[in-house]
């Protein structure tokens, strides 16, 4: 039975590949990137918390694969604006590899219909 850290680290992973999937699109701001995940997300926009975003983009920094500058805000105070790095762009590729690997393992096991049960007449 998984735990509830297996289903964070599982849902971390996840949110890693999402976050530098919107910035693949160009550089955004954090509430930029928050709303572009609610439009993906639809019904599921609850999965990323904006006390989440903001430890994911900063630690996704750290790690070289985002890159960040301010720009002047709409209402006076700066954005702070990341876009990929070349290493984060690399590292999205892994890991969108990765996640076809697990969704096509997925689609084949778990999430694959029932076999149809032998036919009753079949048996003796």
């Amino acid at each position: 039975m998984a735990t509830d850290s297996t289903d964070e680290q599982i849902l971390k992973g996840l949110l890693d590949t999402l976050v530098l999937h919107v910035l693949q699109a160009g550089p955004n701001y954090g509430f930029g990137i928050r709303e572009q995940l609610d439009r993906q997300f639809g019904t599921d926009a609850d999965i990323i918390k904006e006390a989440t975003l903001y430890p994911l983009l900063h630690r996704l920094e750290r790690k070289g694969l985002l890159a960040s500058h301010h720009e002047p805000g709409e209402r006076g105070s700066p954005r702070k604006y990341y876009r990929l790095t070349p290493e984060g762009r690399a590292f999205l590729e892994r890991r969108v590899a990765e996640w076809r690997r697990v969704a096509a393992l997925l689609q084949r096991t778990v999430l694959a219909p029932p076999p149809n049960p032998p036919d009753s007449r079949d048996s003796p």
